[in-house]
C-alpha cells in the first residue's frame, strides 16, 4: 500500500522526467472490493429495453471455443513440427 516508483534514470527526450521524480504511488481509493464468490447476471433489462438477443447459448458458446482452442492447438503443432521453438509444448 505505500510502495511508490521513483525515475531513477530518463533519456527519452520526448517523455522528460526528472531523476528522482515521483511517478507512481497506491491510492486506496481504486482499490477493487474483495472478490465475490458468484457473479449472476440478468439479461432480462438488456433484452426489453434494448430488444438485445443473444447471439449464442451456451452450448453454442462452449462450441465456438472449443474450436478456437483447437486451431490454436494445430497452429502450435505444425510450428513445432516445422522447427519453430515452443517452449512448455509437446514435452
Amino acid at each position: 500500500v505505500h510502495e511508490k516508483a521513483y525515475v531513477v534514470s530518463a533519456r527519452d527526450p520526448d517523455f522528460p522526467v526528472a531523476v528522482g521524480q515521483e511517478v507512481l504511488s497506491i491510492d486506496e481509493r481504486y482499490f477493487r472490493p474483495t472478490e465475490v464468490d458468484l457473479l449472476l447476471g440478468d439479461p432480462t433489462k438488456a433484452m426489453t429495453q434494448l430488444q438485445w438477443q443473444p447471439k449464442y447459448d451456451l452450448a453454442g458458446l462452449v462450441k465456438d471455443m472449443m474450436q478456437s482452442d483447437v486451431a490454436l492447438f494445430r497452429r502450435d503443432q505444425l510450428l513445432a513440427e516445422q522447427g519453430h521453438l515452443m517452449p512448455n509444448y509437446f514435452e
